[in-house]
């Protein structure tokens, strides 16, 4: 009789949970930034997952479920590892400048890669909750009521999330921008000097000429 429930049990989260699989995965790989690191956290969710089975009790809710226990296992190993850095794909990144009033300011002023560059530090800088909506929203391209089913929060909860993410992220990218520019100038300042230096002054030149 237990073998028969274990073989149900096994049957049962078979049919239930592997169906999600490439989309953890997918969601792996962008939390943790690289395909090894992902297949783990894929991994570790699974067994996780099948250990408390017994504790879903909507199997309807079995992404969002599975979804629960991918982002517990990685903000786990988050606090025994520093962050990697997200996978780089510009086009979703550059998707999320899309909608904020924020292009004229930053994407004019960088080349394409590097405005990319820029919103994937961004985002690793940004606060979990905001992070994950976005994420969720420009790189999955999920719609505001499959984010809020699959977070289990309300819609209105999701939307307010997503715009003040946009919100912190536009800040954060201003931030970076202007740090660059003075960065540059610093440079720039700094190269005149040693280009004087380097530069004989005319009394120097006048005595090498007698």
């Amino acid at each position: 009789m237990f073998a028969f429930r274990k073989r149900n049990k096994k049957k049962l989260f078979r049919d239930l949970a592997f169906v999600h699989v490439p989309f953890l995965y997918n969601m792996a790989l962008k939390y943790s930034g690289n395909r090894y690191d992902a297949e783990d956290m894929v991994q570790e969710t699974m067994l996780i997952a099948f250990e408390k089975f017994h504790q879903l009790r909507d199997q309807a809710k079995c992404r969002s479920w599975l979804f629960s226990i991918l982002r517990n296992t990685f903000f786990k190993e988050k606090k025994r590892a520093a962050r990697a850095p997200l996978p780089f794909d510009n086009d979703h990144y550059l998707a999320m400048l899309d909608g904020m009033a924020v292009e004229g300011e930053i994407s004019h002023q960088l080349e394409e890669k590097e405005t990319a560059a820029q919103v994937r530090r961004a985002l690793d800088d940004l606060p979990e909750q905001y992070r994950t909506v976005l994420l969720l929203y420009y790189m999955e391209e999920m719609r505001y009521r499959e984010i809020a089913d699959l977070l289990e929060a309300p819609i209105g909860t999701v939307m307010s999330r997503l715009n003040r993410g946009r919100a912190y992220l536009k800040r954060i990218m201003l931030e970076y921008l202007n740090r660059e520019k003075a960065e540059i100038k610093i440079v720039s300042l700094s190269d005149k000097r040693r280009h004087r230096s380097a530069s004989p002054s005319v009394q120097e030149v006048n005595h090498e000429a007698r």
